[in-house]
């Protein structure tokens, strides 16, 4: 009797720390950055890409130096971010970054084509320009590029 005791209390004590393990987490790992982390993971890791998902116009009014621009509104967007290394981190951002939309659509389509390194910019352009973090403009490219001939 004893011993069905112990093999019952082992069983439910080996079904308990069983259930209570997370599975090994195949999917993209997805997490919020706030500017400052950003831009400090920016200024140390020349790896690490800009996802700027809003239109070419929002884009070219001010965005972060050294962004890639593929807007989530045109339905290319899957196969333009497909061609994007798989292997890099990317810092994904639309405007404000709310809570469904362009760049939370961005990431799940990213994470479907197997993405890993998603990170998701707080607030958006809009925090970081709040942040007075450096931005650039369509102008001051063509501007500086003028000046360089």
């Amino acid at each position: 009797m004893k011993n069905n005791i112990r093999i019952l209390i082992t069983t439910i004590l080996i079904i308990a720390i069983t259930s209570c393990s997370s599975p090994e987490n195949t999917e993209a790992q997805i997490n919020n950055v706030d500017v400052s982390s950003a831009s400090e993971l920016l200024n140390n890791d020349k790896n690490i890409v800009v996802l700027d998902v809003r239109t070419p116009e929002e884009h070219a009014a001010g965005h972060i130096e050294g962004s890639v621009n593929i807007n989530i509104a045109e339905d290319s967007f899957s196969y333009k971010a497909a061609k994007l290394d798989q292997d890099k981190t990317y810092i994904v951002h639309c405007a404000a970054n709310t809570k469904n939309g362009r760049t939370d659509k961005s990431i799940t389509i990213m994470k479907e084509l197997g993405f890993k390194n998603l990170l998701n910019l707080e607030g958006g352009i809009v925090a970081w320009e709040k942040a007075d973090q450096p931005m650039t403009k369509v102008d001051e490219i063509k501007d500086h590029q003028e000046n360089a001939e």
